[in-house]
């Protein structure tokens, strides 16, 4: 015999295991569609940060017949990104091993693209100050002459000291690795460079802007040349946990110490996606269960206390105008209760406590069952919370008009909801 019912469910340790294979394999879709997808687009970025060099290379060799090599080596970065475009349109978004293969495969790519984009980086810095040289050679030959009698030695030490920073900081800037503000300050010092024309200017310049500038970024590429490869793993990972869970991502730089916040937030995450699996789980078998058993749903709601706590509620039919109300709560519970129902709020009369508290009676043979046939999926009780006897102080009438009803009920008792005889025969409890 029992009155209102509250306990908590977990899940036997087979089909915990079986719903952690099903959580791993989504898992493993998920990081694999995200790698391809990231790597891809760094791949494009790859394609499309020569544009503007393949522009210089053609100038160069317009005015003196020679690019350093460019014009032969990005045919071969143009066919890598060429087949990683056939890869993508071949993959099969539902299987897990297509979807992996190709992420291995649009991995080595990257890799292979990533090797000759720098090789081509440099060679582009390098055309880039050689056509800056050509471009102002006519104003460095003025200003050679008209400082000739003043500073011999001058002009040639500027023209030379201009052109190795400034293929250092061209160099520099063509790695789309550093962050934006920092490519936006190398710009700027590039800019500033060209119109130096004072030796003393441009040294100061140097040792004040541009050696800290440079220095700092090749320490931030370093760090990010050692640990790369784990943190664009890492990072993968937690993003597709992030689109799988509907989690905000954040955005973390390539360091060591993102490398540890990732981790922390992969298991954190996961641990989070483990527990609310095995809940929903748990609220699914016991839907499952309840209608198996003859009963519906006929409203739902959720709501939220001003402590935080959450709780969600489904109204199921049981008869004679009255329903069960089971309770989800945030930390795991779930309560039911039997009630009458209206469209109002009110207390119980005489004749309705009488009947109620007969109902709670016959229910409970019903709550035998139900936890019964959720041993059969899986689903067993963690902690017996409260088994309440029959009782008239726990009948109640339950608002309807509270719950997002999902069909007409009758709050006047009038008519029936009660299973069919068919239905209590079969589960044996005549």
């Amino acid at each position: 015999m029992s009155g209102p019912k509250t306990s908590k469910y977990t899940l036997t340790p087979e089909q915990r295991r079986i719903l952690a294979e099903q959580r791993k394999l989504a898992h493993r879709k998920s990081i694999a569609s995200e790698t391809i997808q990231r790597n891809r687009k760094r791949l494009l970025q790859i394609g499309s940060i020569f544009s503007a060099a393949k522009t210089v290379s053609d100038a160069l060799v317009s005015r003196t017949g020679s690019d350093n090599g460019f014009a032969e080596r990005m045919p071969e970065l143009e066919g890598i990104l060429a087949s990683v475009a056939s890869v993508v349109a071949g993959v099969n978004a539902e299987d897990v091993v297509s979807l992996e293969n190709a992420s291995k495969t649009i991995s080595e790519s990257l890799a292979k693209a990533e090797k000759i984009a720098s090789e081509l980086s440099q060679i582009s810095a390098r055309n880039e100050v050689e056509l800056q040289a050509v471009l102002h050679a006519d104003i460095d030959k003025g200003f050679d002459t008209s400082f000739a009698d003043i500073a011999p030695a001058a002009a040639p030490t500027v023209t030379e000291r201009r052109k190795t920073l400034l293929a250092q900081l061209i160099r520099m800037k063509n790695n789309k690795t550093l962050p934006a503000e920092w490519i936006t300050e190398l710009e700027k010092a590039i800019g500033k460079i060209n119109d130096i024309r004072d030796e003393t200017f441009l040294k100061n310049f140097s040792s004040v802007t541009v050696a800290p500038l440079l220095k700092r970024c090749q320490i931030f590429l370093d760090e990010c040349e050692a640990c790369h490869e784990e943190f664009e793993k890492l990072y993968a990972e937690y993003i597709a946990l992030c689109n799988l869970y509907c989690y905000v991502a954040q955005e973390y730089p390539c360091c060591a110490a993102s490398i540890e916040a990732l981790k922390a937030e992969i298991r954190r995450i996961s641990a989070v996606a483990a527990e609310n699996d095995e809940q929903a789980y748990i609220s699914e078998c016991l839907d499952e269960v309840m209608e198996e058993m003859g009963y519906t749903v006929i409203g739902s709601r959720e709501v939220t206390k001003k402590n935080g706590k959450h709780f969600r509620n489904e109204l199921y039919t049981y008869g004679d105008g009255t329903a069960v109300n089971v309770t989800y709560s945030s930390d795991g519970r779930i309560a039911m209760e039997l009630g009458g129902i209206d469209s109002v709020d009110r207390l119980p009369e005489a004749r309705e406590t009488a009947a109620l508290c007969a109902s709670m009676e016959q229910f409970c043979d019903d709550f035998k069952e139900i936890e019964k046939r959720l041993l059969a999926k899986g689903v067993v009780l963690a902690h017996r919370v409260s088994l309440l006897p029959p009782s008239a102080e726990y009948a109640q009438i339950i608002n309807t008009t509270e719950y997002r009803m999902t069909e007409e009920t009758d709050t006047s008792q009038a008519k029936k909801k009660r299973r069919t005889a068919k239905n209590r025969k079969a589960m044996g409890i005549e």
